[in-house]
């Protein structure tokens, strides 16, 4: 599991309270047991010992065995949400033709509480939720598209509010270790870089 430390600096700093991520459900997205992507949801709770409160949540899509599948084909089937980060996922895998894949994660919403944000959560979250989903950091590609939210629920319509709160949510995921794929609007989070002896 991953620490604090390894994510960055600061990572998690609220006195007392840990952070937890708790799958909720995972499910075919179609009545068909050979169906690739699967649906799944997680929350975000912050735990102290007297006390457990939600924060925050995640859902999207997971595919075990994506060597042997078109990821971009069976997003493009669920939505067209899910086609852009199917594609960039199928993108990244092609790229990286050394590196063995054997799950995606695309990953529909991640939210947090307002007064939970800017404390570099997002790393910690999604590492959290690799080792809840036991799948290997390094044989993972995980892909998500930023998308700001208004504190009051919703997203923002296009202008000045918009742009600063992406710039601070794009801030915030590469300060978690997560980088735009090719300057595009997906993004992804990059293996560790391997050493050789």
């Amino acid at each position: 599991m991953s620490t604090d430390t390894e994510v960055g600096p600061d990572a998690f700093a609220r006195e007392g309270f840990d952070l937890q991520v708790r799958i909720t459900g995972i499910d075919r997205t179609e009545a068909d047991a050979d169906v690739f992507l699967r649906t799944f949801s997680a929350v975000v709770d912050a735990c102290s010992p007297l006390q457990m409160v939600e924060i925050g949540m995640v859902r999207g899509w997971i595919g075990w065995g994506a060597l042997d599948e078109d990821v971009q084909d069976a997003a493009d089937a669920i939505s067209s949400d899910a086609e852009a980060l199917g594609a960039t996922a199928a993108q990244i895998i092609g790229a990286h033709p050394e590196q063995w894949v054997d799950s995606v994660v695309l990953v529909d919403r991640m939210h947090l509480e307002p007064r939970w944000r800017h404390q570099r959560l997002s790393g910690r979250i999604l590492a959290d939720l690799i080792d809840l989903l036991r799948l290997g950091r390094d044989s993972t590609v995980l892909v998500l598209q930023p998308e700001p939210q208004k504190p009051s629920g919703g997203p923002y319509d296009d202008g000045a509010k918009r742009d600063a709160a992406l710039h601070s949510l794009r801030r915030s995921y590469a300060n978690s270790g997560l980088e735009a794929w090719r300057d595009g609007d997906v993004w992804w989070w990059p293996w560790e870089p391997t050493t050789t002896a």
